[in-house]
């Protein structure tokens, strides 16, 4: 784990040690084969920006300040924000059943379909299969179809019996961002969030991403060195990314963004 090192200063400022943090950067990225990252430290206003390692291991592009990485499961907390919202306008409440929202929705359990809630799906105890991966193409369509395909998805435990990380959960939330909206969730996301936090180097889509210094997927054991995955993104659009780790593009998995993107600023 990193441990803070930042000096007292008079004026009860504080000094940032930028060696200690590199170093410490450098050995937790090459100790846990991590083929590049990027950590951005906010101190007393100010940003400071650290890089360490290379984008793509048999390019050898190095990592930058405004590289872009994939986000992942970070685009959770923007379909959340996405669903707030809309709560915040009386457009949508926290115990609105899924269905009736989406009258077409079912899974496995017909007691589930009849009855699980917005709230439920945003807490992760609504029970449902957590980990329901459905290839529905690259069309604009995709969480209407993906949300189709939930109908023979089963239950990992009862509703509101405990919290069970739930990625099905929040592409349905995504799919109800776009009813609401009469935009795709990526459109949402861009008019509702990116545009208005000057969030410009985030993106839902691998073509969007192919803007900017973008990071290659790798894989590989934990223990050894990673190779650069034979794709750049192995989730299908329904799956969710955002692609600011050149993050992908649906409501549960997630956009891109650069490291500058994700440090508070005077906005």
């Amino acid at each position: 784990m990193f441990t803070a090192k930042i000096h007292d200063k008079e004026g009860g400022r504080h000094e940032f040690d930028r060696a200690h943090w590199q170093d410490r950067l450098d050995l937790m990225r090459s100790r846990y084969h991590v083929p590049g990252a990027a950590l951005a430290v906010l101190v007393d206003g100010e940003i400071h920006e650290l890089v360490s390692g290379v984008l793509h291991r048999d390019t050898g592009v190095r990592v930058t300040a405004d590289s872009v990485f994939q986000s992942g499961s970070i685009a959770k907390v923007y379909t959340a924000t996405l669903v707030m919202q809309l709560v915040d306008s009386g457009e949508l409440r926290l115990d609105t059943r899924v269905v009736d929202v989406l009258p077409d929705f079912s899974v496995a359990d017909d007691e589930v379909t009849k009855t699980v809630t917005v709230g439920q799906l945003l807490s992760h105890t609504s029970g449902i299969g957590g980990e329901f991966t459905h290839d529905t193409g690259r069309g604009d369509d995709c969480l209407a179809r993906y949300v189709e395909a939930c109908a023979g998805v089963g239950q990992d435990c009862p509703p509101e019996t405990i919290v069970s990380y739930c990625s099905t959960g929040y592409a349905i939330l995504g799919r109800i961002v776009e009813v609401l909206t009469g935009q795709t969730w990526g459109d949402a996301l861009r008019d509702r969030l990116l545009t208005p936090l000057g969030l410009e180097h985030s993106m839902t889509l691998p073509e969007e991403a192919l803007r900017f210094r973008v990071a290659m997927s790798h894989v590989g054991e934990l223990e050894d060195e990673p190779e650069p995955a034979p794709v750049w993104d192995m989730l299908p659009r329904s799956a969710g990314r955002l692609h600011p780790f050149a993050a992908q593009c649906s409501p549960s998995a997630g956009p891109e963004s650069s490291l500058d993107r994700y440090v508070p600023t005077d906005r």
